[in-house]
């Protein structure tokens, strides 16, 4: 009786996907609006069709405005071993709240192996500029199209880049500084026309940036020293604004419910008010405040002790030529200690905002000294009446195979992508 009633709900399948299949287009991405990535993923299999379907820009608009959007953490990773590459992960979060992993994706062989900034733009993540060798910047600009996963080339900027800030603001990507002195200081991407054009000149260019984030429609950057300054394209100008602690050295600025967070280099989550940032009467130090409230006290212990944060002898001896060029003594240490010093200049994990929450990637070496684990945290956060934030660990465990220490990889980025 079992098998008998079985047989014709698979008919009954198969009957209705062929009526799918007779449907215009315009319906049937209606009905494909409504499933899950995953399964989108699996449909795009089926039929050439289909795949364009998934792959249509239209798809995506309908579901934002059904309310159908899915959040996604992407990770990129530097490979050391046989050869150094950098590789590009999707972060599966699974029903079972310890079991989350890294799904490997198409990278790009091209990428450079350090120094490229990262922004997300509709569907798409773009790869901008970086360092080749070590010590080569790079012009070149590279598109991940999120949908299909398919990498795609970009205009070549007119300067190139290396650690420059970047930021997406009113659907055009602007990004400055990292370059030569007698580069363009900062330049403009319209995806529309797919041209880069000169920003205006920036009356005190800045040497070194470090940070950077987009805040009330203004790309802001920290350089060397923490100071904040920022350009604004609506006003079609540049402004200054506080500075931080120059002992807190503090990067992967994002917002969360309007207010702005950051990891600093001795691994603590810090958050402050989003006008913390503009220079009213003179310049003051940014007043800002940690996250507490973690379930277990070992969290900023490790992100204190990660050490994903890595750099090749190429990078250290660029380091102390720039700290020489700008009248500093040379150092008279070792070159392991050198790369320590360099090293505590930056924090080891890596922090983005996705969701309305904080995602965290470190490293964690076992207690045998021989092993090396990539961990990952999805932080809620939650405003006292005392002012105060607390952060909440949801989601935590080891989202890459356990490797020899001499395997190290390094997170360069992660974004959160919305489809």
């Amino acid at each position: 009786m079992s098998n008998y009633e079985e047989q014709p709900r698979a008919k009954k399948t198969k009957r209705e996907a062929f009526r799918l299949s007779c449907l215009p287009d315009d319906l049937v991405m209606n009905c494909l609006a409504r499933v899950s990535r995953p399964d989108l993923a699996a449909l795009s299999m089926v039929s050439k069709r289909y795949h364009s379907l998934v792959a249509s820009p239209d798809l995506y608009k309908i579901r934002s405005l059904i309310g159908r959007t899915e959040t996604y953490v992407y990770v990129c990773l530097r490979i050391p071993t046989p050869v150094p590459s950098v590789r590009w992960y999707i972060l599966r979060r699974r029903k079972t709240l310890d079991a989350s992993d890294l799904i490997q994706i198409p990278s790009l062989p091209s990428q450079p192996l350090e120094a490229s900034s990262v922004v997300v733009l509709d569907c798409s993540i773009y790869v901008i500029g970086g360092l080749i060798k070590g010590e080569q910047r790079s012009s070149d600009v590279w598109s991940l199209d999120c949908r299909t996963h398919v990498w795609h080339p970009v205009p070549s900027m007119g300067a190139a880049r290396a650690y420059g800030a970047a930021g997406v603001v009113d659907g055009k990507i602007y990004v400055f500084g990292g370059c030569d002195v007698d580069d363009n200081y900062g330049e403009v991407f319209d995806p529309e026309i797919q041209t880069w054009n000169p920003l205006p000149p920036m009356p005190k260019r800045k040497k070194h940036i470090h940070s950077s984030m987009v805040r009330d429609q203004k790309v802001y950057a920290l350089d060397e020293k923490e100071r904040t300054f920022y350009y604004s394209p609506r006003e079609g100008k540049w402004g200054t604004g506080n500075r931080g602690q120059l002992a807190g050295y503090r990067r992967d600025w994002c917002m969360v419910d309007n207010l702005l967070f950051c990891l600093s280099k001795n691994g603590v989550i810090l958050w402050c008010e989003p006008g913390e940032l503009d220079l009213r009467e003179t310049e003051r130090v940014m007043n800002v405040e940690v996250v507490r409230g973690f379930t277990y006290r070992s969290l900023y212990q490790n992100l204190f002790l990660s050490r994903l944060v890595h750099y090749g002898d190429q990078i250290i001896d660029r380091w102390e030529e720039k700290w020489i060029m700008d009248g500093r003594p040379p150092f008279k240490i070792p070159k392991c200690w050198k790369k320590f010093r360099f090293e505590r200049l930056r924090p080891g994990a890596r922090m983005c905002s996705s969701g309305g929450k904080i995602v965290l990637f470190w490293d964690k070496i076992s207690l045998e000294g021989y092993l090396h684990h990539i961990w990952w945290a999805e932080i809620s956060l939650d405003r006292l009446q005392g002012g105060e934030i607390w952060g909440y660990i949801e989601r935590s465990n080891i989202v890459m195979p356990v490797e020899p220490v001499k395997a190290h990889k390094k997170v360069l980025h992660s974004v959160s992508v919305t489809l």
